[in-house]
């Protein structure tokens, strides 16, 4: 459901590429998974699911702020998990991965700030 916005944080929905935190999910899953012997299965990508997720209003109900977007995911999960667990789940402020993994310094020694370069990079190998 968390995918299935249809807005996102300022990009098309889909990449002309790669279908942006869905797919890397499937892809950090796929491989270990296949070495073991296991079927990945998510219930979140059953087309029933998808029609639920995508019928949300997230643009309206956020006026189109990415932080209240952000906001609203963090509850909507807390939520569930709330009512299927009884567990209060605690809500905090979204971060990429990478962040934290390295300073800001280092990271940006072997990754470049700008999107720009990551799609000339990406060109280049398929070029």
């Amino acid at each position: 459901m968390l995918y299935q916005e249809g807005w996102g944080v300022g990009r098309i929905k889909h990449s002309l590429t790669y279908s942006g935190g869905l797919s890397r999910s499937y892809t950090r899953t796929y491989a270990p998974a296949r070495r073991y012997g296991f079927e990945g299965l998510s219930p979140y990508t059953r087309p029933n699911v998808v029609e639920v997720a995508e019928a949300i209003p997230f643009a309206m109900l956020t006026g189109g702020s990415v932080e209240k977007l952000y906001g609203l995911k963090g509850e909507i999960v807390s939520r569930g998990v709330k009512a299927i667990t009884g567990l209060d789940m605690p809500v905090f402020p979204k971060r990429r991965f990478q962040h934290g993994a390295l300073s800001r310094e280092k990271l940006r020694r072997h990754l470049p700030e700008q999107e720009a370069a990551y799609r000339r990079r990406l060109s280049a190998i398929y070029a």
